[in-house]
């Protein structure tokens, strides 16, 4: 039996590139409350927004983005925007998140959400290209815009 090796010794870092710049225009917060399973969940409608980037431009047409806090109070996102693109191409945008509301006050590390993002789009579209890079992507607390990074 052939054991693969597994080890990262020769696997290259990534590198990041900036993508994109999303800011988007959020609805009023739907509170579903205290969970029987524990945490809390909230539902905030994305109603417009843009996406900016070299290789996309496009206005965000509707979302939402989903978020449990649990109990140790790590928040968890779930996301999902429609795009449609300069070019009228439709694009849609999903990504899951984490962050923490368990920082000390003498740490200086990120303070926001950080996510990974997927697209799905026509595979006959310009923008089908998409669909298979990987993306990253972060956004500072408080803020509605966050910067999308493409693998390299």
């Amino acid at each position: 039996m052939m054991m693969m090796d597994c080890s990262t010794q020769d696997m290259p870092s990534p590198d990041l590139e900036q993508a994109f710049r999303v800011t988007l225009v959020f609805g009023a917060t739907a509170d579903v409350g205290r969970l029987a399973t524990g945490g809390t969940r909230t539902v905030r409608p994305v109603t417009g927004g843009r996406i900016d980037g070299a290789r996309l431009r496009g206005m965000i047409v509707s979302g939402s983005e989903t978020s449990l806090t649990r109990l140790d109070g790590v928040t968890t996102a779930e996301l999902s925007y429609l795009i449609q693109t300069e070019d009228g191409a439709i694009v849609r945008m999903t990504g899951m998140g984490v962050t923490s509301d368990c920082r000390r006050a003498d740490d200086q590390s990120f303070d926001g959400m950080r996510m990974t993002i997927m697209f799905e789009v026509d595979e006959q579209s310009s923008h089908a290209w998409l669909a298979t890079r990987a993306f990253i992507a972060e956004r500072p607390r408080d803020s509605d815009t966050s910067i999308i990074m493409q693998m390299v």
